[in-house]
């Protein structure tokens, strides 16, 4: 394909790009950096992460992360010609190094060989070009003299074969500010054009559009195959550490203490700044220092570091450093850095320590630009503390820049750099004091979970418990969903309920933490009186860290419902529970098994605290119930919803064992939705006679009348306790109810709250029930016989009922009974003659629009009422603004 280029012009192309690469002299990083051929040679080359642009104009979005010589050998694989590859991402993200590492390996021999040439565009050349005309092959010519006129035309004819470097694309935006059209494009290498219509002609893909085509920049072009370079993952800085320090094992330590580093981790991912890091912490053991702890700490170090190299006197350092803090963008004019004061810097060689200098350094066209852009943010922030004709704290600034002021008013953090440049003032210290306590005041009473995290970040930065507690005192902290936290906010936040004390409630509904942000929220989670984990996913080390966290913590409510478990999660919990104060467990939904009950039944005998387990529809089956009734005799629980677990009337027997031992202190039992069957509910209600139970659930346990004379004869035993009873949707027709009735007439039945909805109930039913109320025996205060189809007739007893002195009812659910217009007006009066009634449910009935003016008067003139709840019936919106004057009507 490329038979026409000579093997002596190859390999003449490659050794001058190599020599290029090893006499490269671009800034690297603070503190000088390794230079780009060093690091290239020496192989200290560390792989990049890189990440698909999938954005637009608007916004970018991140596809998943790939190693970047992976994507350089997919997009410039054999016959991806005229490929247009753009990688971007900040300053000191390691683009250029990485472009380098693609040339040396194209002149080594090991990548990219199907190219005849590759070649750099001249960046320089064409920025200077301004509105003069000059062709391509012309400045392709003027910087590759080593290759003949006759043999770069006969190149740059056959263009598949060429790969063309671009460097550094935003140098280039004065050639892109105005788009051209597709008719001012060229085609022909040897057609003179100005710098824009070159460049565009190239990225457009109409000059040597066959051509490949390796861009740098800061920034994503929509028109060109664009990746981020997103830097180093966590892998990849632990290669650059053990790259960077002889000794293996010292690499391990101080790559180990980078990641504890507070701040550090989040700009790890910065090539330059790794580097950085790395030298400081090499200086810091050599001269038997502790490594810095913060990000603040760090740039202090760094900053005295640099200083230090001059010798100058503590007040010009200071002047210095409050000169380049008033620059408040990264890339400065001339007229910028003289207005910041830095004028009579130009010519101190310290300069090029902070900034790079394009230019000749006394002239007006001269950019100047920060090595980092972490130093930048930090040498603002102190600027703040050096400056004192900044009155007030701006807020629209980086978070980096807020981190570094919080850091900085820590004087352990700040010592450094005051060794350096003197004092900071204790007034402006005060002054972020007060502009802290004040953002905290502000954002912890708002729902926004993100800016609770900023806030907590700031305080930890500012190491100061003194802070947390004065700030967090005197605000009301609205506990929203933390789910979305990231390791640093976890880390925050276990920093400010260390610094308190105590966490009333963390709520993580839905989280899917990872391992390692558990474990940073080790010291919140052990401070926590309740958490809430439902609908999360976690895994088994997760689960380890969390039980961790119960067994030498103070949490009494863990929820945990709806949670994704992974095997062996429960028994780990199990382990913990043993030695915890947790009181309340909440595992419905939770794809629970036999082998779980086997170790919550352990757990429970084993020296547990716990008195309320939630096991609400988990598949339990009957051995599970057998498991946990093991424990009832010999445990402290008080409450168990066991509802929808896939029970049968075969467990009953081992549960009404346990609870008839004398020795369980269970008094709350949910059995509903199970197979109870009656003969399983007689069982039962031996058990009830014997007074261990006051709340029984057994709604839609396929009961029928047949077990109701037990039942009766429990409740009418002395003994019996039973407070709340649930006999919702089971048959237990006339005959069932009315025995239930008879036992609700012994003086001796303690029962308060009896629910029977949809129970097949009758009018002879609702007569016994307003016999019952009228009694003056009766103990009810909760009647709930909805869904029982009766009419208007059968509730003419519960109206004449709620008249009478004797009843005491305040809440009275009748849904769906078929009430109609025809009993509103009695209905009414019988309300209104009520001493105790509070709340009535009439949903699913057929009143209509004529019953609402007489409904909305009682409401209006009865203020005992707090909720009529009329939802569903045969309203028209005509009513609505009329319900709608009464806060107490539900429709």
């Amino acid at each position: 394909m490329w038979s026409e280029i000579s093997f002596d012009v190859q390999q003449t192309q490659k050794e001058t790009l190599r020599n290029s690469v090893l006499n490269s002299t671009l800034p690297n990083s603070l503190l000088g950096g390794q230079p780009v051929g060093e690091v290239i040679q020496k192989g200290h080359y560390t792989a990049l992460s890189v990440s698909a642009y999938e954005g637009d104009r608007a916004r970018a979005k991140r596809g998943g992360l790939e190693a970047l010589e992976d994507v350089i050998s997919r997009e410039f694989s054999p016959g991806s010609e005229g490929r247009r590859l753009l990688l971007y991402g900040g300053v000191g993200m390691g683009k250029t190094t990485a472009v380098e590492k693609v040339i040396w390996d194209w002149t080594t021999g090991t990548r990219l060989q199907h190219y005849a040439l590759v070649m750099r565009v001249p960046v320089w050349e064409l920025a200077a070009l301004g509105g003069k005309a000059e062709s391509l092959q012309n400045m392709l010519g003027c910087i590759h003299t080593h290759i003949s006129t006759e043999t770069l035309a006969i190149a740059l004819q056959r263009p598949q074969s060429l790969l063309l470097v671009l460097d550094g694309l935003e140098r280039l935006q004065n050639l892109l500010c105005s788009p051209l059209s597709s008719s001012s494009l060229i085609c022909d290498v040897e057609q003179e054009a100005s710098g824009s219509v070159l460049l565009c002609s190239l990225l457009h893909g109409s000059l040597l559009s066959e051509a490949s085509l390796l861009i740098t920049s800061r920034g994503p072009v929509e028109s060109l195959r664009c990746f981020e370079v997103v830097g180093f993952s966590q892998t990849q800085r632990r290669t650059f550490f053990q790259q960077f320090f002889d000794d293996r094992g010292q690499a391990e330590i101080l790559f180990h203490q980078s990641e504890q580093a507070l701040g550090v981790y989040e700009q790890c991912f910065r090539p330059a700044f790794c580097w950085t890091l790395c030298n400081v912490f090499k200086t810091q053991f050599e001269n038997k220092k502790n490594p810095p702890e913060t990000l603040t700490h760090l740039l202090s170090i760094i900053t005295h570091m640099l200083l230090q190299e001059q010798k100058m006197h503590a007040e010009k350092n200071r002047a210095l450093v409050s000169s380049l803090g008033k620059c408040t963008n990264p890339v400065c004019s001339y007229s910028d850095v003289t207005s910041c004061g830095l004028l009579s810097f130009l010519l101190y060689p310290m300069l090029s320590s902070f900034l790079c200098i394009n230019g000749d350094v006394t002239h007006p066209d001269t950019t100047f630009s920060f090595l980092s852009p972490v130093m930048h943010e930090f040498l603002l922030a102190t600027s703040f503390y050096l400056d004192q004709s900044v009155q007030e704290i701006s807020d629209d600034r980086s978070d980096l820049y807020y981190t570094f002021l919080a850091g900085l008013s820590d004087s352990i953090q700040r010592k450094p750099i005051e060794d350096a440049v003197g004092k900071f003032d204790e007034s402006r210290i005060s002054m972020f004091s007060q502009w802290l306590m004040g953002n905290v005041s502000r954002v912890l009473p708002d729902g926004d979970a993100t800016k609770h995290f900023r806030v907590f970040q700031l305080l930890q930065h500012a190491r100061n418990s003194s802070l947390v507690k004065e700030s967090i005192s005197k605000t009301k902290w609205r506990h929203v969903c933390y789910s979305s936290m990231q390791e640093p906010d976890c880390a925050a936040l276990s920093y400010v309920v260390s610094s308190l004390g105590e966490m009333e409630h963390m709520n993580l509904y839905r989280a899917e933490i990872t391992d390692e942000q558990v474990e940073r929220l080790i010291p919140a989670l052990r401070l926590s009186k309740s958490i809430g984990l439902s609908q999360s996913r976690l895994s088994l080390n997760a689960i380890t860290n969390l039980s961790t966290a119960l067994a030498e913590g103070r949490m009494i409510k863990l929820d945990l419902s709806y949670s994704k478990l992974e095997k062996e999660s429960v028994k780990t919990l199990c382990d913990a529970l043993r030695r915890s104060t947790l009181e309340l467990l909440n595992l419905c939904g939770c794809s629970l098994t036999t082998a779980d009950c086997e170790a919550l039944a352990q757990m429970l005998s084993g020296g547990s605290r716990l008195h309320v387990l939630n096991l609400f529809g988990n598949n339990l089956e009957d051995q599970g119930l057998i498991h946990l009734s093991s424990a009832l005799e010999n445990c402290r629980l008080q409450e168990i919803n066991l509802d929808l677990c896939s029970l049968t009337a075969a467990s009953m027997p081992a549960l009404s064992s346990a609870l008839n031992s004398g020795f369980s202190d269970l008094t709350k039992l949910c059995l509903s939705r199970n197979e109870v069957m009656d003969d399983g509910m007689e069982l039962i209600s031996q058990v009830l006679q014997k007074g261990r139970l006051n709340t029984l659930n057994v709604s839609s346990c396929e009961l029928t009348s047949s077990c109701c004379s037990s039942l009766a004869a429990a409740l009418r035993s002395e003994n019996c306790r039973l407070t709340e009873l649930d006999l919702s949707v089971n048959d237990l027709g006339q005959s069932g109810a009315m025995q239930i009735c008879e036992a609700l007439m012994t003086p001796k039945c303690s029962l308060e709250i009896l629910e029977m909805s949809r129970c097949e109930l009758t009018e002879e039913v609702f007569r016994a029930l307003g016999s019952i109320l009228t009694s003056g025996v009766s103990k009810l205060v909760s009647l709930s016989v909805g869904l029982n189809d009766v009419g208007d007739t059968a509730a003419k007893h519960i109206w004449e009922a709620l008249r009478h002195k004797h009843c005491k009812l305040q809440h009275l659910d009748l849904e769906m009974l078929s009430l109609t217009d025809a009993c509103v007006e009695e209905l009414c009066e019988s309300v209104a003659a009520s001493s105790t009634l509070s709340t009535l449910i009439l949903k699913n009935n057929k009143m209509t629009d004529s019953s609402v003016p007489r409904l909305v008067k009682l409401m209006l003139d009865r203020p005992l009422m707090t909720e009529l709840n009329l939802r569903y019936n045969d309203f028209s919106e005509d009513v609505f603004e009329l319900m709608d004057t009464c806060q107490s009507i539900v429709y």
